[in-house]
């Protein structure tokens, strides 16, 4: 089983990236979130990977963070929720966002994603709400606060990607306060 490589990014496309470890090119589909964090072609990357094993083959998806890993596992374990749909959902949302809409139980907000039904959006909200998915403590807040924070640093003017790039940078621990945490992310600048 592959559980991580490290290599040459070879190819790079917007979901699917070639690394080359030790003159091995792998193919990985990965979702845009990864693959508008990693470098251009020709550095040096290290992904996680789930490897999907069907009758038609193997498949390698990539992603850059165990938290992404973890919630692309969850999503995939959902009866008719496959690594398309699973990385359309990555594609478009942070994991503690995907976290925070099936806890709210959010159909339209993942209906919003192609490849995701209102059929699918019911199942994932019917089995991970109970069991929520779990993720690495990488920024130890629970996703309702996660989100709120993003949505108030966009309420003053951030874009969402500019906010949930400050987020990720903070030191956060899990007495830290929804107002302490925006105060650090509004004096935290690029």
């Amino acid at each position: 089983m592959i559980s991580r490589l490290k290599g040459i990014i070879a190819i790079k496309q917007p979901t699917m990236i070639v690394l080359d470890v030790n003159g091995i090119g792998f193919e990985l589909h990965v979702p845009l979130s990864t693959s508008s964090r990693l470098p251009n072609q020709g550095a040096y990357a290290q992904l996680f990977v789930f490897m999907d094993v069907t009758r038609a083959g193997i498949e390698l998806f990539g992603f850059d963070t165990e938290e992404q890993l973890a919630v692309f596992r969850q999503l995939t374990s959902v009866k008719g929720v496959g690594p398309k749909a699973a990385l359309n959902l990555l594609s478009r949302f942070e994991p503690a966002e995907i976290l925070a809409a099936i806890r709210r139980q959010d159909i339209q907000l993942l209906r919003s994603v192609p490849g995701i039904g209102e059929k699918k959006a019911s199942e994932l909200i019917m089995k991970l709400s109970s069991s929520r998915p779990e993720t690495p403590e990488q920024h130890q807040l629970t996703p309702d606060v996660f989100e709120q924070a993003v949505n108030a640093l966009e309420s003053l003017g951030l874009k969402r990607k500019e906010a949930l790039q400050r987020l990720k940078r903070l030191h956060i621990t899990p007495e830290t306060t929804l107002p302490e945490l925006l105060k650090q992310a509004l004096a935290h600048q690029d």
